[in-house]
């Protein structure tokens, strides 16, 4: 990919492994609450990559399972402190290619639906908060993804033509998003569920090495 001078970065999934964190912890909240059990493979499928307001509409919506934004964000955010996010992983190779984008005179931003708290605590932990110019979080946007206003802002905040932006993305959410913004997006996901929703993704590879490879093809 020639001539791409901004790279704009997802969080959950992309460049922290968060998935099983988020899983694990809303798991038993589901079953305690509401006698719903649900499987990681259902967390992909029906979860990831969506806000707590989505997921809260989606719990009614195929469950019939009837609470409110308040309640999930108290118990969630109570069973998050008790976990400790800090004993998120990155996802294989995120430091590396943070750092070697930066080498390369790469701008690097991050755009989630994740809020600054989450970011700051995980990020924080792994020291990269530094590589990134900006971060478009959940309370910067009235309209989250899949609505393409979180990636328009990130594009606005850059200053750059979008054929120089590249987003980096693992669900179709994220994709929906960035696509509606007029990016180029790298759609980057191991899991088959995900995998299925973004046949249509133009560039879909299985971990950030290989997009590594694809940006910055002439480092070994």
């Amino acid at each position: 990919m020639k001539n791409i001078q901004a790279v704009l970065f997802d969080l959950d999934g992309t460049l922290i492994d968060s998935e099983h964190f988020y899983y694990s912890n809303w798991k038993p909240i589901l079953a305690q609450y509401f006698g719903l059990e649900i499987s990681y493979d259902d967390w992909i499928e029906y979860f990831a990559g969506h806000t707590l307001v989505d997921n809260v509409r989606f719990l009614s919506e195929k469950w019939g399972i009837e609470t409110t934004d308040e309640f999930m964000w108290k118990e969630t955010r109570a069973a998050y402190a008790k976990s400790d996010m800090t004993n998120i992983a990155l996802m294989p190779y995120a430091a590396e290619i943070l750092d070697e984008l930066q080498a390369a005179g790469k701008r690097i931003a991050l755009v989630t639906s994740s809020f600054r708290t989450t970011v700051d605590t995980v990020l924080g932990h792994h020291g990269l908060l530094s590589y990134f110019e900006f971060f478009v979080t959940r309370e910067k946007v009235s309209r989250p993804k899949p609505d393409p206003e979180p990636y328009v802002l990130a594009t606005t905040l850059l200053g750059l033509p979008k054929e120089q932006v590249v987003a980096i993305e693992d669900t179709s959410t994220g994709f929906t998003s960035a696509q509606g913004a007029g990016l180029t997006c790298i759609a980057v996901t191991r899991q088959a569920a995900e995998r299925r929703k973004l046949v249509e993704a133009p560039i879909l590879l299985p971990g950030l090495q290989e997009v590594r490879e694809l940006l910055l093809p002439s480092l070994p």
